[in-house]
């Protein structure tokens, strides 16, 4: 047993340091050549990370009306003008950013020169600076206000008071990533290819909240994953842990509270449907409140559409929203593929890597070759597949209310203003070909034995280069 903790062991600490290296590698080409303003949604990202900073990220909005009809809550901000007035801000989507991840950004000079202006008080929003700090859930921002509250207060110059912000950023997903990895029983070196992909660290290395749903999406799917492998039912902590994680996914972004799913795939030898339903009960008892609370007097949901006239179209034409977004998720590998390279080298280091991890761990199961055993054999797969099309429809829906006119939509349309990111954090599920349930017939899994409540040891003979 001592000897395959130790085996295990290594695995976690040469997939770790494997991730650790390219990526802070990518990480000091992005922070170095690109601006810390250039991102996307920069009025939204760098307001929240300086509001936060400065303790004014629950000042409470003024209600207003928008052109639409929409009810809009403008949150203000007030502080130093070279913070708040970014004139050299860049909002590019991340793939023009990095679209050559080695070139230096044009717009860091522009955005230097704020180190060189006179400080004047000011309050967004105004005329010339929009704001959406209240956007997302505040603890989304918690490493980047940390970073920028460093800055301010050891004196540093505005543009390196940002920089501090990306580099705690950075630093929490470095953390978080890592802790992942030591959780997850295999594919510890597919999630360390995902997640230090350049797309991927250079929303890790930005002010960009995206940093914070990836991690903790890859987090949740770890950690199921090593509860999967139990051979005892889940404690009382483990759920405690679970339901923790499963609220900050729907505080931080609903859509992914989908990954939840993954639960209730879990054998009842591990968990019982009663516990099942008390783990979805907990969570929602304690995250609907938190997150009705905050929706209600806080967030903004920026809109260039009437959402109200969207929803009643969505409830008079479902099939039509439907079948627009299912038609949106077919084409959507399409789109990604005319990006170019930028989107195409990744997305091929995925699959290379996937099908390595797919091949070094088939599963053969002597005399189960049934449809229902197959379904039970393959559950987590099947309930990650569901979990992803869930998670990704719902972003879809939302991008559909809020930046398309669906009224006046044909019933086949493309969807304006989804952006890839948006999946990035569900393909930590994609390591579900890894795990299946207990199964007596089996002659190939060895039995497998839990070491503490993070995470369990399995079997680590004959383990493959991607465990």
């Amino acid at each position: 047993m001592k000897l395959q903790a130790k085996r295990l062991n290594s695995h976690s600490t040469f997939a770790v340091l494997f991730f650790l290296i390219i990526s802070i590698f990518e990480g000091m080409v992005f922070l170095t050549n690109v601006g810390a303003l250039t991102l996307p949604d920069g009025d939204m990202h760098a307001n929240a990370s300086y509001a936060m900073a400065t303790g004014q990220i629950m000042n409470l909005p003024e209600r207003h009306t928008d052109i639409f009809g929409n009810t809009i809550k403008r949150q203000h901000i007030s502080g130093d003008s070279r913070f708040l007035h970014n004139k050299g801000m860049n909002n590019a989507l991340v793939m023009d950013i990095i679209g050559d991840p080695m070139a230096t950004d044009p717009y860091i000079g522009n955005q230097r020169l704020a180190d060189q202006r006179p400080s004047s008080q000011v309050t967004l929003p105004d005329k010339t600076f929009p704001s959406r700090a209240n956007q997302y859930f505040p603890l989304v921002y918690l490493p980047q206000g940390i970073g920028v509250w460093i800055g301010l207060h050891t004196g540093l110059s505005p543009y390196n008071v940002w920089q501090c912000g990306r580099i705690a950023n950075f630093a929490f997903y470095l953390l978080l990533i890592s802790l992942a990895i030591t959780m997850i029983p295999k594919g510890k070196y597919f999630i360390a290819i995902l997640s230090s992909l350049y797309p991927t660290i250079f929303i890790a290395s930005s002010l960009m909240a995206d940093a914070m749903f990836i991690s903790i999406c890859t987090c949740f799917i770890a950690y199921f994953f090593s509860l999967s492998t139990h051979d005892k039912p889940v404690t009382r902590g483990q759920m405690g842990i679970l339901i923790g994680l499963t609220v900050c996914l729907f505080l931080f972004k609903t859509v992914y509270v989908a990954l939840a799913l993954l639960v209730w795939a879990l054998p009842k030898s591990l968990m019982t449907t009663k516990r099942k339903a008390k783990f979805t009960g907990i969570s929602a008892l304690i995250a609907l409140p938190i997150y009705g609370l905050w929706s209600s007097f806080y967030q903004i949901v920026p809109a260039i559409a009437s959402i109200a006239d969207n929803t009643h179209f969505m409830f008079r034409h479902p099939l039509k929203v439907i079948f627009t977004i299912s038609w949106n998720l077919i084409e959507f590998p399409k789109k990604l593929l005319r990006i170019g390279p930028t989107a195409l080298v990744p997305t091929l280091v995925v699959l290379t890597a996937w099908i390595i991890l797919f091949t070094s761990n088939r599963y053969m199961a002597a005399g189960q070759n049934s449809p229902s055993a197959s379904i039970r054999r393959y559950r987590y797969v099947w309930v990650s597949i569901v979990a992803f099309f869930c998670a990704a429809f719902l972003a879809f829906l939302f991008i559909d209310l809020t930046w398309n006119d669906m009224t006046v939509m044909r019933t086949v349309h493309a969807i304006q203003g989804f952006q890839g990111r948006y999946l990035t954090p569900l393909l930590p599920l994609m390591t579900s070909i890894c795990f299946f349930p207990p199964d007596k017939t089996s002659t190939t899994r060895a039995p497998q034995t839990p070491t503490d409540s993070i995470e369990e040891t399995p079997r680590a003979e004959n383990a493959s280069p991607m465990q």
